[in-house]
């Protein structure tokens, strides 16, 4: 490929480019003119790991041949080995069997010689194919506070952490816990794959909601989350194990298809079709060798995240059909910071505790309105967050306050500090401003 990406962290050009150069049916590799490389692969043939063992060896190897030319006049041949143990050598090179001269391997540009109606259906097909290309967009969050070491410090498995923060940023910008999947291998059988490992759990969506409220404490949402991690953990280890649902039951709908025998009517629920409706498609495939990974949705108003945990940094790759994933991204980054600070006293020196009245005074609960950036991400209303100098509610904010007090008729004014904003007491003629 021509161009330089080196300002594109995840570039268009390596998950789909034009079309026009793809060969969909092989696996390819894809070089751009800055140097930058990646992998792009059909799924059906392959799992992601393995184009990840395929690219991991090719980077080691290069890595180890570096080290062997610094090493070779100190320590001579052979003190480091190869990655790759078997010889490389051009085909064009390799003799025959019968010492024939070799065939010709190099590259060869393909001629095609096609009449005009072709070529006509070709241009039809290729515009098409752009409106395609065109619907969908990709963000990249690269997270960089902490990675795979702070999370299992905190004693925590670090895909169950990762796969809860997506779950939970959904739910804070939508107000929803939706279908999320993530592939878990099986390789440990024969002509094994996977199996689908399903986020959402009672345990889980009980995670959500108690960090979306504003009434509780910090201690409750660190307790949710490392409860919804730990089922997570325990579901993936029996999927990977052979003891998932998904798996068996698509085997069974399809041998009912070949053999024409009656699809039993569970397959056409509502609870079966929301199943198979996966909003957050996600997939966790990468390690060193591999700066980011990632893949478009499986659904029209779905989301594909491929993500990549490191020692010191996470690697999102979030992918839609153009619904809001810059700001579903920046969600996700107040999500982990939060994490951040929560379970940051854990990973440091324990100096001392404050009185339990002093400690349920300093808790602080968010309003849901910090993880969007308030109800105008936009900035069209130009609505600002009071502070000591305004101290007139704006309509905006009058507004949501109006809905909180409906909701809760018997809402106290105490109770209104968690919204941040002015509120004024049924009992007093005076406002009086209230912070986060």
């Amino acid at each position: 490929e021509y161009g330089n990406v080196a300002n594109v962290p995840f570039s268009p050009l390596w998950q789909r480019g034009s079309c026009c150069n793809r060969w969909y049916d092989k696996l390819q590799i894809i070089v751009c003119g800055d140097g930058s490389a990646g992998v792009n692969f059909e799924h059906s043939a392959i799992d992601g790991h393995t184009a990840l063992r395929f690219a991991s060896d090719i980077y080691a190897e290069t890595v180890v041949s570096f080290a062997q030319s610094i090493t070779k006049l100190i320590h001579g041949t052979g003190s480091i080995p190869n990655v790759i143990s078997a010889d490389v050598n051009r085909a064009a090179i390799l003799p025959t069997e019968t010492g024939a001269p070799p065939w010709d391997t190099s590259p060869k540009k393909l001629e095609f010689n096609l009449p005009g109606s072709v070529l006509d259906k070709i241009f039809f097909a290729e515009s098409a194919l752009g409106d395609e290309i065109m619907s969908s967009d990709t963000y990249v969050l690269e997270f960089k506070e902490y990675g795979k070491k702070f999370i299992v410090r905190n004693k925590m498995s670090p895909d169950s952490f990762v796969q809860m923060s997506m779950l939970l940023a959904y739910y804070l910008l939508y107000g929803q816990v939706v279908c999320q999947y993530e592939p878990v291998m099986t390789k440990h059988f024969f002509h094994g794959r996977t199996e689908a490992m399903r986020t959402v759990t009672p345990v889980a969506a009980v995670f959500c909601e108690k960090w979306a409220s504003r009434y509780t404490s910090k201690e409750e949402k660190l307790d949710s989350l490392r409860d919804a991690t730990k089922e997570h953990s325990r579901l993936v280890k029996e999927a990977s194990a052979g003891k998932g649902v998904d798996r068996h039951l698509f085997a069974l709908k399809c041998i009912a298809e070949k053999n024409d025998v009656a699809i039993p009517p569970f397959f056409g629920s509502d609870a079966w079709k929301a199943l198979n409706h996966t909003v957050l498609s996600t997939s966790n495939c990468g390690n060193p060798a591999l700066r980011l990974f990632g893949f478009g949705p499986v659904v029209p108003d779905g989301f594909g995240i491929g993500y990549i945990i490191k020692n010191n940094s996470l690697q999102y790759s979030i992918s839609s059909k153009h619904r809001q994933t810059k700001r579903f991204a920046h969600t996700l980054h107040k999500v982990l910071l939060d994490f951040k600070e929560m379970m940051q006293p854990l990973s440091s020196v324990k100096v001392g505790s404050a009185s339990p009245e002093v400690e349920k005074l300093l808790v602080k609960k968010e309003s849901l309105l910090e993880y969007a950036d308030g109800i105008d991400y936009f900035g069209e209303l130009d609505l600002d967050k009071p502070d000591e100098k305004t101290p007139q509610m704006d309509g905006g904010a009058r507004k949501y306050v109006g809905i909180v007090r409906r909701r809760e008729s018997s809402i106290s004014e105490d109770t209104m500090k968690n919204v941040g904003v002015m509120v004024k007491s049924p009992s007093s003629s005076e406002h009086k401003h209230v912070a986060v």
